[in-house]
């Protein structure tokens, strides 16, 4: 079999894998999906017009601006998100993500774990321990209901000019 012809059938079985009566996204939930927002900027009701990918939480964001915000009200806030994007209005009826830096674990909740920088645990050369920490950071990101974590992550930074997450 030619690799067209290869193709095509994979085509075709991903065509045959959509729901009859499928409405294909718009050009704005298209772009919606490749926007993320940060949570102080937009509310879960603003996705009924304004169709996202994702929301964030930067450093400085919280649930309804409370920095002391326990993990119930980032559940709740999260939940809201969700259900948001599978709504009616503007949905595409794909889920939201919710991304957020868990460099140092969850730092931002009450009572969560603060591990110290990832190049100070680097150079414990102790991969159970970061293993550990990483599943630490998981639970504590995971009881908030979010599901994108962009730290820790497996990665390596070659050049620290060009690695914004370096000195880290």
């Amino acid at each position: 079999m030619n690799q067209h012809a290869n193709e095509t059938g994979r085509h075709r079985a991903l065509l045959r894998a959509v729901p009859r009566g499928a409405v294909p996204p718009t050009s704005a939930q298209k772009v919606g999906q490749l926007i993320q927002a940060d949570i102080d900027s937009i509310t879960p009701d603003d996705l009924a017009h304004c169709p996202l990918g994702s929301v964030l939480n930067g450093g400085n964001s919280s649930p309804h601006g409370d920095k002391l915000a326990p993990p119930g009200e980032w559940l709740a806030l999260a939940d809201r998100f969700y259900d948001a994007s599978l709504g009616a209005g503007g949905s595409s009826g794909i889920p939201l993500l919710w991304g957020t830096d868990a460099v140092h674990g969850r730092n931002n909740i009450p009572g969560a774990t603060i591990f110290p920088h990832n190049t100070g645990l680097g150079a414990t050369r102790d991969p159970a321990l970061i293993r550990r920490i990483g599943e630490i950071t998981a639970r504590e990101v995971r009881v908030t209901g979010l599901d994108w974590a962009f730290s820790p992550s497996a990665a390596v930074a070659r050049d620290a000019r060009c690695a914004p997450r370096a000195f880290r």
